[in-house]
């Protein structure tokens, strides 16, 4: 009887942890992203000829626990490269956690602000070896006709998004400078969705002293007007953007983008940006484009290739090129 009592116990000691995390759930993913290219860009970032690159390869952990409506939850991600690195194995991306349930959402720490989001979710090129928002050849981030402001994550930040209302959601964001308790940087935005539609808008700015959003200068403002639809086998977005600061002139930025599903497995690509500063801002002025095709040959398996060009207005400066050939290939694991 007591080794019935005893191995009762026991079990129900080992089964506690499972029942307390019955309502929690944790994933370990990540993406090996690698391309082989053929580059023109001398002007820019002076690579000219074949390369093979790492295209934001990453891991990532996430998770969340819930209980009467509240969910904490909780996500990292840090790059892991497939080239040398100079030697690391891993680089920071960002860390952040937070609460949501009926009042919304609220995350704190190191992460995408609500203005980057936005152009970072239209931009099907983003974290691929294209011509970057400014003009050059690059491995990574926003494509020509986004802005500097859809790069990079934000620190200290405390971001809200409200529930849905009637299709829309408001967001507000602040992000601390440390150096001075008065120079912060903030956000404010609001997006409708309905019937495979959505229009949305963003404003960001920094202190007078602090560049606390990356991309946007000290003293600085962006508006973002973004919207687009997507319908069964197709759809499109589109993002307008201004940038100014006391320090430069204003710029313009244009991004279009248009995805049509030839097949399950088949989809064409193509984007279109245009940068128009004033005369003074010392950012590349020009149009640029992007296409591609890609090819899912396993569930978490795609191929691709792609051709992207701008056009630019400098004086002296060549016109940046990138054909591409690679592949991403995701996992995944846990609940």
């Amino acid at each position: 009887m007591k080794k019935i009592i005893l191995s009762a116990a026991i079990a129900a000691i080992c089964a506690a942890p499972i029942a307390a995390s019955a309502d929690a759930s944790n994933n370990l993913y990540g993406q090996m992203r690698y391309s082989f290219n053929s580059v023109d860009d001398v002007t820019g970032s002076g690579q000219d000829g074949l390369s093979g690159n790492d295209n934001v390869s990453l891991f990532g952990l996430k998770g969340s626990v819930s209980k009467d409506g509240l969910k904490a939850f909780y996500h990292l991600q840090t790059g892991a490269p497939s080239d040398a690195n100079g030697g690391q194995a891993f680089n920071q991306r960002f860390y952040f956690a937070g609460l949501s349930g009926g009042f919304g959402k609220v995350a704190y720490g190191r992460m995408t602000n609500a203005y980057k989001f936005a152009g970072f979710k239209l931009d099907p090129y983003y974290n691929l070896s294209h011509v970057n928002a400014g003009g050059s050849f690059a491995t990574g981030g926003a494509s020509y006709g986004l802005s500097p402001a859809t790069n990079g994550f934000t620190d200290n930040a405390l971001q809200y998004n409200s529930p849905a209302f009637a299709g829309i959601v408001v967001n507000a964001g602040v992000y601390l400078d440390d150096s001075n308790e008065d120079e912060h940087g903030t956000n404010f935005g609001a997006k409708w969705s309905g019937n495979g539609a959505y229009v949305g808008v963003q404003l960001a700015s920094n202190g007078k002293t602090a560049a606390t959003i990356p991309g946007l200068m000290a003293d600085g403002d962006a508006l973002r007007i973004y919207g687009g639809y997507k319908a069964k086998g197709w759809s499109a977005g589109l993002s307008y953007e201004t940038l100014d600061s006391t320090a430069t002139a204003e710029t313009n930025y244009l991004y279009l983008v248009g995805r049509f599903n030839v097949s399950k497995a088949t989809e064409l690509v193509a984007t279109y940006g245009m940068v128009d500063p004033d005369a003074g801002a010392g950012t590349p002025e020009g149009t640029g484009f992007q296409l591609g095709v890609f090819q899912t040959v396993l569930p978490k398996t795609q191929m691709y290739v792609t051709y992207g060009a701008a056009s630019l207005d400098a004086a002296g400066s060549e016109d940046p090129s990138v054909l591409s050939v690679g592949a991403i290939h995701k996992f995944g694991f846990g609940s």
